[in-house]
């Protein structure tokens, strides 16, 4: 089965099972934790405070998800979120503060406090093995989230599945057919009509989270249909577009600190060198276009501010072409 692109963090979790087992007690663990030299993630488990601070979001979460599924005394599913963040896919409205697992139809959906189960029955064709954990595959954690996550959180995942990145450095993990499928085979189930809505309306062609919440806005506030990853020659150079409106000539980019601040990204350059880069390649497209504008996360993830940003790039508003449910 594939692994995820996260850590994998299992050998750093400190389980209080683990000292009672050995001495009877976890005092000493909690001790470490009320001096601060442990973080506790839940109930019995700890992680280191250096490591801790140290992780980002994603990681904070999948440390967590690792925990609650390791202090299982059988088998669990992960599935929604919890699955979703070990395949590597991004959110935009940040994860949930409980871990989620999927079970039998006969089983029930009784939850605990940090654990939510769902009762949504079980295909083995829909199980995978990420970083020694048992989830949903990567279809039906989709088509999942599709059905029940915030809009533009369901469409960044869904983006991310199935996205062809250029550079070749992301693999696609999945694609729409397949989707399609698992999303078919599923039927019927609650939320399907508009997990139908998310499929058709993801995109191989989307780079970010950023412009994936956008896309949902743009669509959302009635604007015309942008054309993704268009190509331009700027200075000898084929550079990409993150939207281009073909009829108004226009160019809008979804920008993101990432860009600045992420080692991947600044592939050995400075932040200095990658802001001066960016100047060039705005000025060589502003001479081509007849209009031009960029955003940040803040603006891209909110309807109105978007809104007035792309009609004082002069884009015309009509009825919203993305309809759910």
């Amino acid at each position: 089965m594939p692994d995820s692109p996260d850590d994998d963090f299992s050998p750093r979790l400190l389980l209080a099972t683990d000292l009672r087992r050995a001495f009877g007690a976890d005092l000493r663990l909690r001790r470490q934790a009320e001096r601060g030299e442990l973080h506790r993630l839940a109930r019995g488990q700890y992680l280191d405070t250096v490591l801790w601070t140290a992780l980002n979001p994603d990681q904070r979460y999948a440390a967590r998800v690792r925990g609650a599924a390791d202090t299982r005394q059988t088998e669990h599913v992960l599935s929604h979120q919890s699955a979703a963040v070990l395949w590597g896919l991004p959110t935009v409205a940040g994860w949930p503060s409980e871990v989620h697992f999927l079970t039998e139809r006969t089983r029930g959906g009784r939850s605990t406090p940090g654990i939510r189960k769902h009762a949504l029955g079980l295909d083995p064709r829909d199980l995978a093995v990420v970083n020694g954990l048992l989830v949903t595959g990567i279809e039906r954690t989709v088509v999942d989230l599709a059905a029940t996550a915030d809009l533009k959180s369901a469409v960044a995942m869904a983006d991310r599945a199935i996205a062809v990145d250029r550079s070749g450095r992301v693999l696609p993990l999945t694609t729409r057919p397949r989707l399609l499928e698992t999303w078919e085979r599923m039927l019927p189930f609650r939320g399907s009509v508009r997990a139908r809505a998310v499929i058709d309306f993801a995109s191989t062609l989307s780079g970010s989270p950023n412009e994936s919440g956008s896309r949902v806005n743009v669509a959302l506030n009635g604007f015309p249909e942008p054309v993704l990853q268009n190509p331009f020659v700027v200075d000898g150079t084929t550079v990409f577009t993150d939207f281009y409106w073909i009829d108004e000539d226009a160019v809008g980019e979804a920008d993101g600190k990432r860009k600045y601040f992420d080692p991947v990204m600044l592939d050995g350059r400075t932040t200095a060198e990658v802001v001066y880069d960016e100047k060039r390649r705005e000025d060589g497209l502003r001479r081509q276009v007849h209009a031009f504008t960029r955003w940040d996360f803040p603006v891209g993830m909110s309807q109105s501010r978007l809104r007035t940003r792309l009609l004082q790039l002069g884009l015309p508003i009509g009825r919203p072409r993305l309809h759910v449910r």
